[in-house]
Formats: structure tokens, C-alpha cells, sequence
């Protein structure tokens, strides 16, 4: 029999078939089992059973059954170019049958079957496919310690004697066989108005940042994305707008503002992110969700410290803290709540290697109970092969058509992978990749050692965003508000070119392509809708710092983006600056120039304190021999010298003055912080190395 399949040698299938026939095979005093199936596709394949042969036992012919965990095996191989070094006999090279009870072997060639078996280990898990019915599905595949995503067998099989015979004993007889390639699997709460307004993809809060400092932690610098800082604030967004039919609606606003650390006169633009969309209209598509939860050894550390000290030294958990793997659950599991009946949810284990927990199913013939009990008794360990949690997500979603709806990947990680694919423009490009093809990514990150670097350049990408919650509750109560919004993008590509001449964009906030802008260019990968409040949009805005020349300047911008139907669009318009500093015109553009100086501030104190400590602490590079990646963060405590203490008290001031003028008195937080900042005890670099 010559059966087909594009499944690699050594994988761990689902195969789903109805039983055409049985036979048993006496292998030198072995009984093995062969079943004769049939795929989906119409096809039929061999299975083959050895020392698991009660898994398939009672199968009845006729019947269609899920056999979960069976390892696709090729029967023929080539033969090597080289003789037995025992026997003296011919090799071919192996596969992964090779790595089964010898009898499977011999059923193969007894039956002489060609091209591909499915092999019946102890892990493989068989149910009978039930007819429709109005009942629930507990489709829950449980990870086994001992499987692996791939089975390889030995490098080659001596024909003769049946010996294995690895590369290496070969190597005194044939130097170049040894190091010829070898074939491997390897896999890799508000009060909404009736409008809407927009805000960028990337991060969507400051969390991760606040709640480093409030733990005594210096933070990492990308923890404070300005896009993040102003989604937690309420941004009047009128302006200059053109007629427009399209979807987004952008307003445009001009400032002037004297820095008040620096005296220097800023000119700024800001784009207001409205729409022509209405909270009565607005319909999240139906969505296919899988879920990827990061299981490895790190999320078993607690939510509130770090893995690594600044010593580079691994915590111990104490007993009964929450751990991020606890909160990573408790987040999962609510976000299994805001799924709708037709919405479809897989979910992905991953540690050094991924694992379908839970393939992808309509919501409402699954039974969500029993899957969040099954959450609820996952154990972390092992490395975090992220890029393969990914892939295994993707490779559902590929295999369901789209159909015009959202296929999105939620992560729930720390960000420190440290097997498979680690560089960071690998895992850029992966996720890019994915965006291109229609499959968008939302991280949900956990624990205060969160990559905050990684998780900003992979928040960036077409149709990502980013969200640092510190409790499944909060988490909860979060998405109960923002969950239809969160999960689709609206816009994507929006340009904003600067048609003036020697004038250039000096930096952008409010976006997390902000570092990219250049020249005369800034681009926002995308738009998501948001909520507005008393007519202000959540994070509506993005911020254009100019350069001194603008001031004199003809200001023209140019406009450009395209909108989830594909449809393009383009404006042109012209700008015109205030003729005196401290003109701004309105209290969004006000307040978003405020926020960005803070972030710009704190971001370089981080930068500084973090950078020396990196440059003066002792390495005990001894403990560095354990795998660690360059994504595993240390911690770093929180220090404050004394020239960042001094322009801390000065910023508070301003931004004192600014809460009052603009008459937002959320902005308080901020002013807490910087008071944090500024009582405590500066602790001097320098000595923190003797």
C-alpha cells in the first residue's frame, strides 16, 4: 500500500478515520495490530499497534474515532553509501519506526507496506467521534512530561543485522558520511459615548513600569512606551479634519511649548485618531482565538519578583505567593468568558517545545468549564521556546479559512524565551510574517522581569498589541470593558509625510514605531477602536515633535492609510504653527506634550541607572552556564542619584501646573510617582560595585 500524507517523519498527529478493517500480525512471537483506516480526505492508511495494543482493541469497523498522539512514520528510506561497521552489511538510513519495538518493523515488511504508518504509542489517546448533538465537547489534549512534538529514529539501520548505528561510529571509517547532513524533524470600566475614536496598536498600558517602582525595582526603560502612558489618559482629539468618507476620521493640531528642564521651544503637530463610526454600529467580526500559555520554568516564579537577581542569581519561590503562571491562568480563563457562541478557541502549551492542549473548536460546542478546570491544573517547567508556541498556533489557524474573520494569537508570557528561535529579528520577522498572512498577535505580559524590550518590538508589528495585567482580576474587569476592541484592528499603515523643506520630524509619542520615524516620515502600523468619555477618544492621539526650523517654515502634511477592507486613502493639508510659545490648540495636544516629556524623562533615568549597573556589578559568570538567554532580565534595585532626584522635583512642578491648567486630575498618579521618586534614599552607583 502507498500511502501519502505531508506529515514529516517522527510527528505527533491527531488523526482522525473511520475503521475499514483489522489484522493481526505474528512478528516472531510479537502479535502487532494493523488497522486499515480512513481519512477525511477519503484516503486510507495503515496504523500500526505493538506493545499499545489494548488502545485499540475494542475499535469497531465502521465507526469513526480521534486518535490523538500517533507518530507518522516513513517505511522506506534510501540506502546508505556504506557498510555495517559489525557486520560488514548494507545501510539504509533510519526513521523514526526504527525508534519502536523491532516487531513494527518487521510487520511492515511482511505486509510490505510503502510511504507512511501511524504507530499507536502509550501516549496516543482514542475517542470515538460523536454525532452532532446540542452536547458540549471536553476536547482538552492533556501535555504529557514524556512526549515530544517529533520522534527520531536512529541516523542508519544495518540491513542485515538490524543494528542502529549512529554517525559517529562511522567517523573512523568514512569522514565525510559522518558529517553529511541528516534529515530531522524539527517544528520549528468607563462610560462609552455614542462615537468612537482610535488608538495605535503596541502597548496599552504602563503597568509593567508603575509597579516596578512601587516594588523597589529600577524598570526597564521600553516598560514606559508613551502609546501606553497615554492609553491611560483621555485625549480631546478636534482639529483640523478634511471631509472624508472613510472610516478614520484624522484631526489635526498645532503647539507651541518651552521645555521646562531645557527652556527650548518645541513645535508640535498632533494627529487626533477620531472615526466615522459609532459605538451602535461597531461589530467585532467573529473570532478564531488560540490561546498560547508560556508554562515554562520562569512562570513559576512569583508575579512580584524577579527570576534573576541583580546577581544574576535564580529566586526560589516562596510557598503560597501568586505565581505568573497562576495569574497567566486566572487571565486565560477570563478571557475565555468573552467569547461568543460562534467564536471559534484553541489553546498552546508551550515550554521547550509546543503542545495542542485544546485544537481549535466552535465555542459553543466546547465545554469551557471543563477546559478552565484543565487550565487550572497546569504545572510550569522546562525552557521557553517561544517562536515553536507560535508556529503550533499558526498552524491551527492556517487550517481553518478565515472567512472574514479575526484570526488572532493571544500570548500569555514573560517574554524570556531561551530555546528555538531567540534573536530578536527572527521572532520580528516570524510574527510579521503571520501579520501578512492575516493572523494577528495580542501579548499579555506577566511578572515585573517581563522582556520589556522584546515585548515592545513584537507589539509593533501589523495588528499587535500589548497588555501588562497583575491579577486575573484586573484582567478580567479590563477585557469586560475593551475585549470587542482589543481583538480588532481597524487601520492599518497610517503615514504621516512632512511636505516642508528643511523641516524634519524630531521624535513621535504615542506610537510604538516611534524610534523609526525619520526625516520627514512616521508611519503607525495600526489602529484599534476606542472608547471616548465626555467626547475625549482613550489614548487618542499621536504626538509629532518638530524641529526649530518648522518655525518658519510652509507646513504641509501628507496623510496616507488603509482600512480593513482594503480600501486606501490619502489627505493632504496645511498646518499652520502659533506665532508665541505656551499656545496650544486644545487641551489634548496640551497634555499629550506633558505626558510625552515625563515618559522622555523617566525613560532616560531608567536607561542610566540601568546602564551602570550593568557596567559596575560583579558577574559571578560561573552561574551564567545555565542556558540563560539574552531576554532574561535581571533585576536592578531602585536607585535614584542625585541630579535625576533634582530634575524629578522640577518635572513634578510642571506637571503640577499642567494638572491644574488642563483640570485632569488623573494625572495625580504621576505626581505620586515622581514623589516616590523623590523621597527615596539615592543609593550611588558607584558604591553599589564595591
Amino acid at each position: 500500500m502507498n500511502t501519502n500524507t505531508t506529515a514529516p517523519d517522527g510527528a505527533w498527529e491527531e488523526l482522525t478515520a473511520t475503521i475499514v478493517g483489522r489484522r493481526v500480525i505474528d512478528c516472531d512471537g510479537t502479535l502487532v495490530q494493523r488497522l486499515l483506516v480512513e481519512r477525511a480526505d477519503g484516503t486510507e492508511m495503515p496504523v500500526l499497534a505493538g506493545s499499545a495494543t489494548s488502545k485499540v482493541a475494542g475499535l469497531v469497523a465502521g465507526e469513526q474515532y480521534v486518535l490523538a498522539d500517533v507518530v507518522y512514520c516513513e517505511t522506506k528510506t534510501e540506502p546508505a553509501q556504506e557498510a555495517c561497521p559489525d557486520c560488514g552489511g548494507g545501510l539504509r538510513r533510519g526513521t523514526a519506526l526504527d525508534s519502536f519495538d523491532p516487531s513494527l518493523r518487521t510487520a511492515v515488511d511482511r505486509l510490505d507496506l510503502d510511504g507512511m504508518v501511524a504507530v499507536v504509542t502509550d501516549q496516543t489517546r482514542v475517542s470515538e467521534v460523536q454525532p452532532d448533538t446540542e452536547a458540549e465537547t471536553d476536547d482538552w489534549i492533556p501535555m504529557e512530561p514524556s512526549a515530544s512534538r517529533g520522534v527520531t529514529g536512529p541516523k542508519f539501520v544495518c540491513e542485515d543485522c538490524g543494528q542502529s548505528v549512529d554517525a559517529h561510529q562511522l567517523h573512523a571509517t568514512n569522514e565525510s558520511l559522518s558529517s553529511g547532513p541528516t534529515e530531522q524533524f524539527q517544528q520549528s470600566s468607563f462610560a462609552a459615548d455614542d462615537s468612537l475614536g482610535m488608538a495605535t496598536g503596541g502597548a496599552a498600558d504602563v503597568t509593567n513600569f508603575r509597579e516596578n517602582i512601587r516594588s523597589g525595582y529600577t524598570p526597564q526603560p521600553d516598560a514606559l512606551a508613551t502609546e501606553g502612558l497615554f492609553y491611560d489618559y483621555h485625549f480631546q482629539t478636534g482639529g483640523t479634519a478634511p471631509e472624508t468618507d472613510a472610516l478614520f476620521a484624522p484631526q489635526y493640531a498645532s503647539a507651541l511649548s518651552e521645555h521646562p528642564l531645557t527652556d527650548e521651544v518645541e513645535p508640535y503637530v498632533a494627529v487626533g485618531l477620531d472615526s466615522n463610526i459609532s459605538a451602535a454600529e461597531f461589530e467585532r467580526p467573529d473570532l478564531d482565538l488560540v490561546a498560547v500559555l508560556d508554562i515554562s520554568g520562569s512562570m513559576d516564579s512569583q508575579f512580584d519578583q524577579y527570576y534573576y537577581d541583580e546577581h544574576g542569581r535564580r529566586r526560589e519561590t516562596d510557598a503560597g505567593e501568586e505565581t505568573k503562571l497562576s495569574a497567566a491562568v486566572d487571565s486565560l480563563c477570563a478571557l475565555t468568558e468573552q467569547l461568543e457562541a460562534d467564536d471559534r478557541l484553541g489553546v498552546v502549551l508551550y515550554n521547550n517545545r509546543s503542545h495542542v492542549a485544546k485544537p481549535l473548536r466552535d465555542v459553543d460546542a466546547t465545554d469551557l468549564p471543563a477546559i478552565r478546570r484543565h487550565l487550572r491544573e497546569i504545572t510550569a517547567g522546562g525552557g521557553t521556546n517561544l517562536a515553536d508556541g507560535f508556529e503550533a498556533a499558526w498552524e491551527l489557524l492556517a487550517d481553518t479559512p478565515a472567512e472574514g474573520r479575526e484570526q488572532r494569537v493571544v500570548f500569555m508570557t514573560d517574554m524570556m524565551p531561551n530555546a528555538g528561535a531567540t534573536d530578536e529579528g527572527e521572532l520580528t520577522s516570524l510574527f510579521a510574517d503571520a501579520a501578512s498572512a492575516g493572523v494577528h498577535t495580542t501579548f499579555v505580559g506577566m511578572g515585573l522581569d517581563e522582556n520589556a524590550d522584546l515585548a515592545a518590538a513584537l507589539s509593533g508589528i501589523r495588528g499587535a498589541n500589548h497588555y501588562f495585567v497583575t491579577s486575573g482580576e484586573e484582567f478580567r474587569q479590563r477585557l469586560g470593558a475593551e475585549f470587542a476592541y482589543m481583538v480588532t484592528p481597524l487601520v492599518y499603515d497610517l503615514a504621516l509625510e512632512l511636505d516642508a523643506e528643511g523641516c524634519a520630524i524630531e521624535a513621535v509619542a504615542g506610537s510604538p514605531s516611534a524610534d523609526s520615524a525619520t526625516g520627514r516620515l512616521m508611519h503607525v502600523g495600526t489602529l484599534f477602536p476606542s472608547p471616548k468619555q465626555d467626547g475625549e477618544t482613550r489614548g487618542g492621539i499621536v504626538l509629532v515633535r518638530l524641529d526649530r526650523a518648522a518655525l518658519t517654515a510652509d507646513l504641509e502634511l501628507v496623510a496616507s492609510w488603509t482600512e480593513r477592507d482594503g480600501e486606501a486613502y490619502s489627505q493632504r493639508l496645511r498646518i499652520e504653527l502659533p506665532d508665541a510659545p505656551e499656545s496650544y490648540a486644545h487641551d489634548g495636544v496640551r497634555k499629550a506634550i506633558a505626558l510625552s516629556r515625563y515618559a522622555r524623562e523617566l525613560r532616560s533615568w531608567a536607561e542610566t541607572v540601568r546602564t551602570a549597573s550593568d557596567r559596575s556589578a560583579a558577574v559571578d559568570d560561573w552561574l551564567l552556564e545555565d542556558g540563560r538567554s539574552e531576554h532574561e532580565r535581571d533585576s536592578v534595585p531602585l536607585a535614584v542619584p542625585d541630579d535625576a532626584a533634582a530634575r524629578f522635583q522640577r518635572l513634578r512642578a510642571y506637571l503640577a501646573d499642567e494638572m491644574a491648567a488642563l483640570g485632569d486630575e488623573t494625572l495625580q498618579q504621576e505626581l505620586n510617582l515622581l514623589t516616590r521618586l523623590c523621597s527615596d534614599t539615592a543609593v550611588e552607583l558607584s558604591k553599589r560595585s564595591e
